[in-house]
């Protein structure tokens, strides 16, 4: 048995066969696997990866605050004389509210002088830091005599500003003193009447201005 087994596998015919079959199973698996790969979806091209966004925000932005200087004057254009350094400290001045010219005036600066040629002065320092001093001038109403005060402006003890103001009346005052580094306000009589009778002069809200 073994030596037949041996011839039949030997056997040319035999073996043409199995080469043949061979061949038709392979010829016949190609087409297929052509197909195949024809039908394959191609491949995802690679994924780049998302631009990434800088993160926002979401609360608002506040802007720092920068407080103002109460002792500069840029942001009002003015302030009050008498609210700067004065050097004697309104030594026999008043600044209760006077009736002048039928009209009580709140904010005011007021002396009553005695015996001719006698004043009061107040000086305050202002560092030239201004162009202008404004007010106005004028008598208090309850003044028994009705002769004229002197009234005068000084710029680091230069007089600017001089006018003569009798009872009733009110006079403007508007002078440069963008060189001053001191401004003083005087008021003088001009007669010796006017001591025994108190008469009042008043400065009308003097302010200094850019």
């Amino acid at each position: 048995m073994p030596t037949q087994r041996k011839r039949l596998l030997s056997n040319p015919t035999i073996i043409g066969a199995v080469i043949a079959a061979s061949a038709t199973v392979l010829a016949a698996a190609v087409p297929v696997v052509i197909e195949l790969s024809k039908n394959r979806p191609a491949a995802d091209p690679p994924t780049m990866p998302a631009a990434t966004t800088p993160a926002v925000a979401t609360g608002t932005a506040t802007a720092p605050t920068v407080s103002p200087t109460p002792s500069h004057t840029a942001e009002t254009g003015h302030q009050s004389l008498v609210s700067m350094p004065e050097t004697d400290d309104l030594e026999g001045w008043t600044q209760e509210p006077q009736l002048v010219a039928g009209q009580t005036r709140d904010v005011v600066l007021a002396a009553s002088p005695c015996w001719l040629n006698d004043d009061f002065t107040a000086t305050f320092v202002v560092s030239r830091r201004f162009s202008t001093l404004r007010a106005s001038v004028g008598i208090a109403d309850d003044s028994p005599v009705a002769l004229p005060l002197l009234f005068t402006v000084l710029a680091d003890g230069k007089a600017v500003f001089t006018a003569k103001v009798g009872l009733g009346k009110v006079r403007p005052v508007n002078v440069d003193i963008s060189t001053a580094t001191q401004v003083s306000l005087r008021v003088s009589t001009t007669s010796t009447n006017q001591c025994h009778e108190d008469t009042t002069g008043v400065w009308i809200a003097p302010e200094v201005r850019h």
